[in-house]
């Protein structure tokens, strides 16, 4: 661990190192742009660094003096004053903190990603454009401004055609070897030995820049930069004389209303940029670790209350300088904390050593960081991610570049939703699923907001007359007013149009209650269940199976239920075919049903037993025989068909063929897929007969009402399923069936080889 922490260590160190590098003309830069002293940039800094970056759960994050800030301290300072423009600050501050403790933080997840790689990219490409200046020399606008209409009046492109006549060639010279300097040394020379990552290539490149800058001073003076075109921290004679500078907030001003009006412009804006700048570094980190926003907008508060006692101008969480801090390696807060530790002793100790540093040595660490924010690939992934995110990411670039900061975001946020409208337009809020026939089943999703109204209209709209719909509302959990309004205004027109409409827990609108889950059959349930309602059950099984609808299971619940005992309402007699599993035909759990499979659903003693055990013995109240069409076995029966033991069981299917074909004279034989239906049709119903006449329990069990026994048809091309519930008139139609198949000698039902035209053994 101890191993860990000391490369990390190596890292962070030279990650502060770099960060405290651009750090320091920065906030000196957009200080004196706000119209204040120059050493309250470099307070806030300092305790973005000492104090926020440890109490933060930003790891990589930088805070400190903020450009978008400018334009308001600057007004905020000229109508209140500096002192009284402190107070302002630590309300700020203090807003901040209760924003946080209101957990107003989770505004941030709401920013899209467009918005946010296009906030990334832009200042890229204004930092790239603003540096362009400084590094030939041309130092009138301050440091750190990203405004595009820049306080000397020039935007950020005219300023660049503008210094083209004031080039300063030992301005031109410095920024170039430094870049040059700083190239080499990332690219190539660092990785060469452990021990050279510990110099930073930013520093390599200041001090270099420092060499050439004294170079040109000793041999060729006039080519030597000076003043405005260095960096310039206050000097004092005695580091005591900084405790003079230090200003403290007017609270005789504390009443004042525009002190209440800033400090509120303040602590939404800072957070706005804050939210927004973790969002960034959260992408940009190698961990992908996750800050807690609301945590950090208390945690600015407390900076900014801070840094109003003692001075300091308003901060936030840095987009710039947490991209260097990532680029450079920073594995934890202790980047943050050296470079706050840098800038400390800066101040205090040797102010004038660093401003000897060249303003355009400093542009070329810049052009490099504006260049990674702003990567060609950037542009072609989000290209490749889709209009619907491409759309507002140049609209976010162009907003930053060609405005400022906070218009540029709102440029892009104002795209980014009208692209969330259209795809929500476009896009599916169910799953349409066509289904045999004209039926249409939308089923709705988990949330279901007053952004999906248009398209709900549209799809109801659209669906033709005489059709039938089915809305399943099953996984919502919140509906939209609206949208539970346009489907019960749909009723109506459903009815004009000929729709049958299908409503499936569609249980109100807003926050919806949770759906009971169906529970598996207790003793109580089944004993108090009649055969009708039985039979009502899995009616409505199967209405719901065929509407693509299901009940509200969960099957692990289900397990538990049924794992000391199982009641099942109905035993099921059903062939094995592959698309007859009668749980799923029927929508049913576990421990609902008995479900008994033999080819052409026949009954034999073995199935026989199990309908005993099923109803005498574990109290099921109804025996459903279910047939279906097409059915292989019948069409074998129906064809003759002679295979190993398939042969045995397919001469108790003859019956029921015999019975077909006799309905139909020698001279107009039927169809061979009629004869097939016609016999599963009598197979079911000849079944039905022979279960009670082979098993007197069973028949005096529904002779006294305990339980009841009905043949269905089961349509493997729509999945509904066709009861036979009038058993008596079936077993009577079975009676005069095997009455006319009496007269044969046997006085019985033929054997299979008769069936076969065979002669009886």
């Amino acid at each position: 661990m101890f191993t860990s922490f000391s490369k990390n260590l190596k890292d962070d160190i030279s990650a502060g190192i770099a960060v405290y590098l651009v750090g320091v003309p920065l906030s000196l830069g957009i200080a004196m742009a706000s119209g204040a002293p120059p050493l309250s940039g470099l307070i806030t800094g300092i305790i973005g660094g000492l104090i926020v970056s440890q109490l933060s759960g930003s790891v990589l994050g930088i805070s400190g003096t903020a450009a978008g800030l400018t334009v308001i301290i600057l007004a905020a300072i000229q109508q209140l004053g500096f002192n009284a423009f402190l107070l302002a600050v630590v309300l700020a501050g203090l807003i901040q903190v209760v924003l946080g403790i209101l957990r107003a933080g989770v505004i941030a997840y709401y920013f899209p990603s467009s918005v946010i790689n296009g906030m990334m990219y832009g200042i890229g490409l204004i930092l790239f454009l603003k540096q362009i200046p400084h590094a030939v020399g041309y130092d009138r606008d301050f440091e750190g401004d990203v405004n595009f209409i820049q306080s000397d009046q020039y935007s950020s492109f005219s300023e660049i055609f503008h210094v083209l006549g004031s080039i300063a060639p030992g301005a031109v010279l410095i920024s170039s070897l430094s870049l040059a300097s700083l190239l080499i040394w990332e690219f190539w020379v660092q990785n060469r030995h452990p021990l050279l990552r510990l110099l930073q290539g930013g520093l390599v490149a200041l001090l270099v820049g420092v060499l050439s800058n004294f170079l040109l001073g000793k041999f060729y003076p006039s080519w030597a930069l000076s003043g405005a075109h260095l960096v310039m921290i206050p000097v004092f004679e005695h580091p005591s004389d900084i405790l003079s500078q230090l200003y403290l907030p007017d609270f005789a001003r504390l009443f004042d209303p525009k002190i209440y009006w800033f400090a509120l412009t303040i602590a939404l804006v800072a957070s706005l940029e804050t939210l927004l700048t973790v969002e960034a570094v959260d992408k940009m980190d190698p961990y992908k670790r996750i800050t807690p926003t609301s945590r950090e907008l208390i945690v600015q508060g407390i900076g900014n209350i801070c840094a109003g006692f003692i001075g300091g101008l308003p901060m936030t969480q840095l987009i710039i300088r947490s991209s260097i801090n990532i680029e450079s390696g920073a594995k934890s807060r202790a980047a943050a904390l050296t470079k706050g530790l840098l800038l400390l002793f800066t101040v205090i100790f040797i102010p004038s050593v660093f401003n000897l540093v060249p303003l355009a040595s400093l542009a070329s660490i810049l052009l490099l960081a504006g260049y990674r924010l702003a990567r060609p690939q950037v542009f072609e992934n989000m290209c490749l991610a889709g209009r619907y995110h491409f759309i507002p990411f140049c609209a976010t670039v162009l907003g930053l570049v060609l405005t400022d900061l906070l218009t540029g975001i709102s440029i892009g946020m104002a795209f980014a939703l009208i692209a969330i409208l259209i795809e929500n337009y476009r896009g599916s809020f169910y799953l349409r699923e066509a289904q045999i026939g004209n039926k249409t089943v939308l089923r709705l999703s988990e949330q279901v907001s007053f952004l999906n109204k248009a398209n709900v209209q549209r799809i109801l709209k659209q669906l033709p007359a005489d059709s039938e719909v089915v809305i399943d509302a099953t996984r919502s959990k919140f509906i939209d007013y609206d949208i539970f309004e346009i489907i019960q205004n749909f009723r109506s027109e459903a009815q004009i149009k000929g729709i049958k409409l299908t409503t499936e827990n569609l249980r109100g609108y807003g926050v919806l209650p949770p759906l009971e889950t169906a529970r598996a059959q207790t003793y109580d349930s089944q004993q108090s269940l009649t055969p009708a309602e039985v039979l009502t059950i899995l009616k409505e099984g199967n209405e719901r199976f065929v509407n693509n609808l299901k009940s509200n299971r969960n099957l692990l619940e289900q397990v538990n239920d049924t794992r000391k005992g199982q009641f099942p309402i109905a035993i099921i007699l059903s062939c094995i075919d592959s698309r007859t599993s009668v749980e799923l035909i029927f929508d049913q759990g576990l421990g609902d049903v008995f479900s008994a499979r033999v080819a052409g659903n026949i009954v034999n003693d073995d199935i026989l037993g199990s309908m005993e055990f099923a109803c005498k013995l574990a109290g099921s109240k109804l025996i459903v025989v279910l047939g279906h069409t097409l059915c292989g076995a019948i069409k074998g029966a129906c064809a003759d068909v002679e295979l190993e033991h398939l042969t045995g069981l397919l001469q108790k299917i003859k019956p029921a063929v015999k019975t077909a074909r006799a309905e139909f004279s020698p001279e107009n034989p039927p169809e061979q897929s009629v004869l097939v239906q016609k016999t599963a049709e009598h197979n079911v119903q000849l079944t039905v007969e022979q279960i009670r006449k082979q098993s007197p329990l069973l028949d005096d069990m529904a002779k006294a009402g305990q339980i009841d026994i009905v043949g269905a048809m089961y349509d493997v091309e729509t999945g509904q399923v066709e009861f036979y519930t009038d058993t008596q008139p079936a077993a009577a139609c079975c009676r005069t069936h095997t009455a006319s198949v009496a007269t044969s000698p046997d006085n019985a039902i033929p054997t299979g080889l008769q069936a076969l035209g065979k002669p009886a053994v």
